[in-house]
């Protein structure tokens, strides 16, 4: 066995320097909700003994923000977790929101050069710390503190002055609006009132189903048993909602830890979007699938990242939950797509019912939830085309109108127009000379030192520029070129071309084959 030698402690004190690592990672809607998610966690340590109230000023004119709270206030004791990172007095193993010790130290210097905390508890002294850049500079961790006389027993204000961000007239509306949504359930039960300039926050909730027959709304409800601290308690909400917004594409997934709205309207692939066999890509047809998840235990145990803004994928609870958040997602999004064409009298006419309730003994006895069959809908050739190439077309947006495009020849062929041959010559040869271009574009090699529009009113040019980087067989550039110079004669010339059926069979493959070769696309 190797023998050690200890030289002496390394000394592992934090460096200030981490503070200024951090001020891009908050803006002026989470920086302030660390302090409310601060206020909250005091006021439900006291037992919710009397209501709440938050207020906060945002002055745009005199460039200040404030935040006054009623939770109880600061004892001299615990003074210190105010200004040291990773110093809390919330149980970990508890309900709170706030668990690292680090949020509103972090915020309030993300927002403000000078922070000014006054508090006082209903029994004490009051106090005041000063915060400010001068102090960040400093190599010490030593801040002082000072008796002050004058703040109202069981409060504590923040104020921030040098701002990093200056406000605008419009932060009032959209601080409202974030507030309304992040801390509705809160603020649902009257006991918590949170204010912006005086304005009530009123809570925002986003269970507005629909409840058409055979398809309602489910609710999954399951505990994830965890030790010490005791299960984490799972709520599972989907179904297709009421109030679909289409500008603000308002659909997807929403997540609660400890009552607190941490994301909404996920549509990434941890939750089944952009994959294949699952949500596919999002889509308007898509819109009206919601799936509401809560997660309520230890603070320790929730899945959120250390400013609350996002979810940890990766943390073992959501893993736990991912399938079945996944299932919902799936199901739900291909009803809301096969009844696309009939959304009002199918889905939006029934805003009254009843959801079914699931409920799961145990996380790993969690099977899919059988629910009556999605209706079959017929899939357009088009469609099918695109779910052929989602891989592609969603890594490369360009190629969806190449993909719509060869979809479109193939319904014009189908018509009984006497020249939908000459029609579709030309959207095949349109459809390939866009091709081309696009690779150029999208290449980082080949757009450099090029006057694009110069290039791309030569075709000649163009494709032997392609070819440099992608090489084609030329029997293909052969019979492109062909049917180029047909549809040229169509375009620029007095005498009609012939171009039969067997032509676009023809040049339909080749400009296939080529669209293949340079995006890896795929056509049948």
């Amino acid at each position: 066995m190797e023998r050690k030698t200890e030289l002496g402690p390394l000394d592992g004190t934090p460096k200030k320097r981490m503070f200024w690592s951090i001020i891009s990672d908050y803006d002026l809607r989470t920086g302030l909700c660390e302090l409310i998610d601060n206020s909250i966690d005091q006021w439900s340590a006291r037992g919710h003994s009397t209501g709440l109230k938050i207020e906060i000023l945002v002055d745009s004119d005199r460039q200040v923000i404030s935040i006054d709270d009623n939770a109880g206030g600061v004892a001299r004791q615990d003074l210190e977790a105010l200004v040291s990172p990773g110093g809390s007095k919330n149980d970990p193993y508890g309900r709170s929101i706030g668990i690292f010790g680090v949020g509103s130290k972090r915020a309030v210097i993300a927002l403000a050069a000078q922070v000014s905390i006054k508090t006082s508890t209903s029994w004490g002294q009051s106090y005041q710390i000063d915060i400010d850049d001068d102090w960040l500079e400093s190599a010490s961790w030593e801040i002082p503190f000072y008796a002050i006389p004058d703040v109202m027993p069981g409060t504590t204000r923040v104020e921030l002055t040098g701002l990093r961000r200056p406000l605008t007239a419009s932060d009032q509306d959209e601080l409202l609006r974030h507030f309304d949504e992040v801390y509705s359930t809160f603020l649902k039960g009257n006991q918590v009132m949170i204010s912006v300039n005086g304005v009530d926050c009123a809570p925002k909730v986003f269970n507005h189903w629909a409840y058409p027959p055979d398809y309602a709304p489910c609710i999954a409800l399951f505990d994830l048993p965890i030790e010490p601290s005791g299960p984490v308690t799972v709520q599972i909400a989907a179904g297709l909602i009421t109030d679909r917004d289409p500008s603000r594409e308002n659909y997807g997934v929403y997540i609660y830890c400890n009552d607190r709205l941490v994301v909404k309207e996920l549509r990434v692939r941890e939750v089944g979007y952009f994959v294949t066999g699952e949500a596919g890509v999002p889509h308007p047809d898509a819109s009206l699938c919601r799936v509401i998840v809560d997660f309520a235990g230890a603070a320790r145990h929730m899945p959120w990242n250390s400013s609350k803004s996002g979810i940890n994928f990766e943390h073992p609870v959501f893993q736990a939950t991912r399938v079945l958040i996944t299932d919902f997602v799936t199901r739900y999004t291909r009803l809301s797509r096969a009844l696309k064409r009939t959304w009002e009298e199918d889905i939006l006419a029934y805003k009254e019912g009843e959801p079914e309730v699931i409920i799961n003994p145990a996380p790993g006895e969690m099977k899919k939830v059988h629910l009556p069959p999605v209706p079959r809908v017929r899939v357009s050739h088009i469609e099918g085309l695109l779910a052929h190439n989602e891989t592609s077309t969603t890594k490369m947006p360009w190629t969806l109108g190449l993909v719509e495009s060869i979809g479109l020849v193939d319904v014009i062929m189908r018509q009984r127009a006497q020249t939908r041959s000459r029609a579709a010559l030309i959207l095949l040869d349109s459809c390939l000379e866009i091709g081309f271009k696009e690779f150029i574009v999208h290449d980082q090699v080949l757009s450099q030192n090029v006057n694009l529009a110069q290039l791309f009113g030569n075709r000649d040019n163009v494709i032997a520029r392609v070819v440099s980087k992608r090489p084609i067989r030329q029997e293909l550039l052969d019979v492109a070129k062909h049917y180029y110079q047909i549809r040229n004669k169509l375009v620029h010339e007095k005498a009609t071309v012939a171009v039969t059926d067997n032509d676009i069979e023809t040049y339909r493959s080749v400009v296939t084959q080529i669209l293949s070769r340079l995006f890896q696309l795929k056509f049948s």
